[in-house]
């Protein structure tokens, strides 16, 4: 019983989980999709980059690795430096700063306040006319997720159901 005989070399590399994604996608899957962010930016870096980096100084030859670039979808959430060191607030203060309102949560306010700062962003989509005025999408590594702010009391809305998770990755 013999078989094809093992490579002489080979690579593997680990690719993470997708966006979670339901029906109805509120403030907790919006935090895990923000960590599942995070997560894939870490693994690019550490597993990928550093990986490549130490190769190229001990000389060894290494083929550029095409990895999902995830930067203008964490600008979105956390922000970005401008010059002068001051930041240019994310999604997630602006979701702290109306959710922190004294005036009583209003899930419209929300979205138009995010409407108003990201809809120039690349990792942002304001509704279709066909979806609910409440909602955004954001342009995930691995794919567009809906949230919606309705029924939320103004945080992005409650839990999800339906649907299963989404994504299927494309961490490299």
């Amino acid at each position: 019983g013999g078989g094809a005989a093992p490579p002489s070399s080979f690579v593997g590399l680990l690719d993470i989980f997708g966006m979670e994604t339901f029906e109805r996608n509120g403030y907790e899957q919006l935090l895990i999709n923000f960590a599942n962010e995070k997560l894939q930016a870490l693994f690019v870096s550490e597993a990928v980059e550093l990986v490549r980096a130490e190769f190229v100084s001990e000389g060894i030859r290494v083929e550029l690795i095409d990895s999902p670039d995830n930067s203008a979808v964490l600008e979105l959430f956390e922000g970005a430096k401008r010059r002068g060191g001051y930041p240019r607030p994310g999604l997630l203060s602006i979701l702290n700063e109306e959710t922190a309102s004294p005036k009583p949560p209003d899930d419209a306010r929300l979205v138009e306040a995010l409407h108003r700062r990201f809809a120039e962003h690349p990792a942002y989509r304001k509704p279709a006319a066909a979806e609910p005025a409440t909602s955004f999408t954001v342009r995930h590594f691995s794919a567009q997720v809906t949230y919606t702010a309705a029924g939320g009391g103004g945080a992005g809305g409650g839990g999800g159901g339906g649907g299963g998770s989404g994504g299927g990755g494309g961490g490299g």
